[in-house]
């Protein structure tokens, strides 16, 4: 790969100059308070944390939540005299007094402790009325431990519940109609498959619908960032976690976490796996208008599958002083699926006459092994908005595929015709994802900070795929089917961002970010059996901006705009054909170039003491787009692939909002409505597409009795836009059941998902040359029992809740 030094070193540049660069630091008439807050020694997460002036405690000025570990912190706090106010269900309010002032303005408070309040914890109470969903000017951040019908499932299922996301039922998750770039605690990892990762070890998930220059610019779907659950409390702690159920097969999950934190170390240990068996059916139709004699083409098609996930996860961090820390994670993955599918086809003329029939069995056996470590570093500093932080991760994937196929023609009356075909296929990867990057903040002024920073991924994938046919008892290779495919990459990228103020900090306020962000590319393809080499070497800049008006410290409205790139994916480029059904086959595209988008919201966002409200006005235009393209060759098999369409415009409007019906009731509703143009021209000159989608997601969350918890979901995701046609609409509705045990140190759970049997997937396709329609239906619908427990000290109960809130 030919790299272009002299770009490289001009990102370097610019950014040693802004790390490096004399920076004035004025003298502040602003300043920090922070604080941790605690049951003992027991952090108390999501307490609402309210800021005061001594001399008016009526109005309050400024709000936050502690986080994971207790802690919180206000900044842009003027010189003056303040009242910090702790509020969290179930405890008593405590109040304490503190002072800035420019001699000294960094307030580190002494550990606040919590007593617990008896009586409000009698009777039917609503559980929780802290914010679940945290709204931020990018989106939003959702804890994990509420989701009580996905209790067993992966992160896919979650994410099935959260709002604005779209998850059909072959996995694909959209956002807005968008694929979203989804990363694993903050990295780009071959982990990153959502199906992967047990909902068990989930604790956060943010949704980042435009973001800033500081993230990577192949966003234009927006970011998905799970977070994955790490212990921080003192001593030892633990949690464990079972389930079983059945749909169409069994299933099972457990989940083992234990963690140590002495002195300057923390230490954690944890896995858990997942076994189920699925069922799945498909029927799909198409109608060949140019091929009189291969007219109507019927398929029936049914598989059995087992799947297992296991992880094993272990970090270490270490506080080298109260001002540097070390962290290290590694994390093991093993993925093992055995599918057996039967596909039976058959052809009809124009006048309906049975031509063919055969059945077709495939057994295919996946194996997959993938490893990843990271290393991190954080660096604090007196001033609170000063920060310095690196880390380095890479993560390793193994794959293997090996597929037996049998294919038997068939008499019109289903008796076997001639001896069967015999083929067999492998497909072996290896793959890799690398990531170093760097961050620095550093205060500018009084109401400024600027942010810059530099990440450097490099990918590499190496697949042999070989098909092989039986024949004169022996397997032959098939070269026109095999192929040999090597894809390398390297991201160079650098960033500057500036965030400010204006106004002053303890009353109504502008706030905003203006940022670039500039990203080489190197990356080239080989396909070396047909002697496909693609190379590409380009330069962009991604400028954004975010500007955000507050009313007080729950009302604000937002104006963003941001510039992004999608980049195809391995699984997009990668040539080599998939021949499981021989009629309908699906390959990549290794020509494939990335899409340009141009993205501009606003927003408005409205908390008020008993509902919340937020609604956005979206839009987004693309150029070069990436979508599936149906090719009806002569031989009347219709080949799959991406391609890159001439342009995409979407524009809608999107809100969500929680309320408290009454005390035992809450409820969270999220809707879409968006437009969808798609343009083609440049593929078929008539070939464009305008649909209208929205979808709706109503989470009911009631509490019983004293621990007991209902929870009712019911999802609706309407038919979307493709270039030849649309995706069928999907609804579910999902229901979990959860009571307290042991004095509130353990959980048991009864799920059931998709409770009327409806959730299924397909397409429909209408081009001049044919027509297609297919629809899938997995076994949705299962019953699942769950059971948790907590020991030793009062483990956080994200640890051991998997549970969804909607609040």
């Amino acid at each position: 790969m030919t790299v272009n030094f002299t770009r490289i070193v001009y990102l370097l540049l610019l950014l040693l100059f802004v790390c490096l660069a004399p920076l004035k630091n004025y003298g502040q008439n602003v300043g920090t308070v922070s604080g941790s807050v605690f049951e003992k020694e027991t952090p108390i997460e999501f307490a609402n944390v309210l800021l005061y002036s001594q001399s008016d405690t009526s109005k309050i000025l400024k709000t936050t939540i502690t986080d994971s570990i207790g802690k919180f912190y206000f900044v842009d706090v003027a010189n003056g005299y303040y009242v910090v106010k702790i509020q969290s269900l179930g405890y008593r309010n405590t109040s304490v007094k503190v002072t800035v002032e420019k001699q000294n303005n960094q307030q580190t408070l002494s550990p606040i402790q919590m007593q617990p309040d008896s009586k409000s914890l009698q009777g039917i109470e609503i559980t929780s009325q802290r914010n679940i969903i945290k709204k931020t000017t990018s989106g939003f951040v959702i804890n994990a431990k509420d989701n009580l019908t996905q209790a067993s499932g992966t992160a896919t299922d979650l994410l099935k519940n959260t709002p604005t996301v779209v998850v059909d039922d072959e996995g694909n998750i959209t956002i807005r109609g968008k694929t979203p770039l989804i990363l694993v605690n903050g990295r780009n990892s071959v982990l990153n498959a959502t199906n992967r990762i047990p909902a068990s070890s989930v604790e956060s998930i943010e949704i980042i619908n435009n973001p800033s220059a500081q993230y990577d610019a192949d966003a234009d779907g927006g970011i998905i960032s799970i977070k994955l659950k790490k212990n921080t409390g003192d001593g030892t702690n633990g949690s464990i976690a079972l389930g079983a159920g059945y749909g169409a097969k069994g299933r099972a999950n457990s989940a083992f976490i234990i963690n140590h934190q002495s002195g300057k170390w923390n230490l954690g240990l944890s896995y858990d796996n997942r076994f189920a068996g699925r069922a799945r059916k498909a029927e799909a139709s198409r109608t060949n208008f140019g091929l009189p004699d291969e007219y109507y083409l019927l398929e029936h098609r049914h598989d059995n599958r087992e799947e297992q996930t296991q992880n094993i996860k272990f970090n270490a961090d270490y506080a080298i002083n109260n001002k540097n820390t070390l962290g290290f994670e590694a994390i093991g993955n093993y993925d093992r699926e055995d599918n057996y599918e039967t596909l039976v086809s058959q052809i009809e003329n124009q006048n309906e006459f049975f031509q063919s029939k055969n059945s077709r069995f495939s057994s295919e056996h996946v194996r997959e092994k993938a490893m990843e470590y990271a290393l991190n570093y954080d660096h604090k500093f007196t001033d609170e908005r000063r920060k310095l932080s690196m880390s380095l991760s890479s993560s390793f994937n193994f794959d293997k595929e090996n597929t037996d196929i049998t294919t038997q023609s068939l008499s019109v009356n289903d008796s076997n015709l001639g001896s069967p075909f015999l083929q067999r296929t492998y497909d072996y990867q290896n793959s890799n994802v690398t990531n170093c990057r760097i961050d620095y903040a550093h205060p500018l002024g009084e109401k400024g900070t600027l942010e810059t920073g530099y990440k450097l991924i490099t990918r590499f994938t190496d697949a042999d795929f070989q098909s092989q046919y039986f024949i004169n008892n022996s397997y032959i290779p098939n070269p026109s089917a095999s192929n040999i495919f090597h894809f390398r990459e390297q991201i160079h990228a650098a960033y500057v961002q500036y965030r400010g103020y204006a106004g002053k900090p303890d009353s109504a306020t502008w706030k905003y970010d203006i940022g670039v962000r500039a990203e080489q590319v190197y990356n080239q393809a080989n396909a070396v059996n047909n002697n496909i080499a693609v190379k590409r070497d380009y330069l962009n800049l991604f400028p954004t901006a975010n500007l955000a008006y507050y009313i007080n410290s729950g009302d604000f409205v937002r104006l963003s705009f941001s510039r992004r790139i999608n980049r195809p994916n391995l699984g997009q480029l990668n040539p080599f054909v998939d021949i499981t059904d021989s009629l309908n086959p699906h390959g990549g595209n290794p020509y494939l170039k990335p899409e340009l988008v141009n993205s501009a919201e606003m927003g408005y966002n409205k908390e008020m003491s008993k509902m919340s409200l937020s609604a956005t006005l979206f839009y987004r235009y693309a150029t070069n787009i990436i979508r599936s393209y149906i090719t009806l060759e002569p031989s009347g098999v219709a080949l799959v692939q991406p391609m890159n369409f001439g342009d995409a415009t979407t524009y809608g409007f999107e809100g969500m909002a929680s309320a408290f019906p009454a005390k035992f009731w809450n409820v969270n509703i999220s809707f879409s409505l968006y437009q969808q143009v798609i343009n083609g021209s440049n593929v078929t000159p008539d070939l464009s597409n305008n649909v209208l989608s929205w979808y709706g997601k109503v989470v009911n969350n009631f509490t019983l009795w004293k621990g007991c918890k209902l929870q009712l979901l019911a999802n609706y995701n309407s038919p979307i836009a493709t270039p030849q046609g649309t995706r069928i609409a999907v609804y579910y509705v999902d229901a979990g059941l959860q009571q307290r045990v042991f004095k509130g140190k353990g959980a048991v759970g009864l799920v059931v998902t998709d409770v009327l049997n409806t959730q299924r997937s397909g397409l429909t396709a209408s081009v001049p040359d044919f027509s297609y329609k297919r629809e899938f239906k997995v076994d949705t619908r299962a019953v699942l029992i769950t059971f948790a427990y907590s020991f030793k000290t009062k483990f956080k109960e994200e640890l051991l809740e998997n549970k969804f809130s909607n609040e």
